[in-house]
């Protein structure tokens, strides 16, 4: 079994389809000289936790989607005005992976797409790497229905 020692960073825009998102991992996989079996984790900014094709390409891939804050990437000091403007944090994709560990792959570019890939550090463990997704879902689910609940 292989050592599942990559994460990708992963931005995308509204609507990205999971085909897309594999297509572009794959090819930054191959730049890398590394496969599938290597990625421990995808992940992402917050206000992507809900996007379906991150969703679809994590399950597709088999590892978990994972979800940071915008201020866990505020560090990243390569800042693009364009990302900064739209989603409020200097970079997703590198800034991302960064997290993870060095950064092997910078980010690449397709489409609506955006990929880096990091070296997990020592120690690393994607079950304490940002929060799942799901786990995101279920407390904004948790507080939609507390406010629902609460009437007018």
């Amino acid at each position: 079994m292989a050592t599942k020692t990559l994460v990708a960073g992963i931005g995308c825009r509204l609507g990205a389809q999971a085909g897309d998102i594999i297509d572009l991992i794959d090819r930054t996989l191959a730049i890398a000289g590394r496969n599938r079996t290597d990625l421990a984790a995808l992940a992402t900014i917050e206000r992507k936790a809900d996007e379906p094709g991150l969703r679809l390409a994590a399950a597709a891939l088999g590892v978990p989607l994972r979800i940071l804050d915008a201020e866990e990437l505020a560090f990243l000091r390569t800042a693009s005005d364009r990302v900064m403007h739209h989603v409020g944090v200097p970079a997703v994709a590198e800034a991302v992976a960064a997290t993870a560990g060095a950064v092997i792959v910078p980010k690449q570019v397709s489409g609506g797409v955006t990929c880096a890939l990091a070296l997990c550090g020592p120690g690393f463990d994607p079950d304490h790497f940002g929060r799942s997704a799901y786990d995101v879902n279920a407390s904004i689910a948790a507080s939609t229905l507390l406010t629902s609940s609460a009437g007018p």
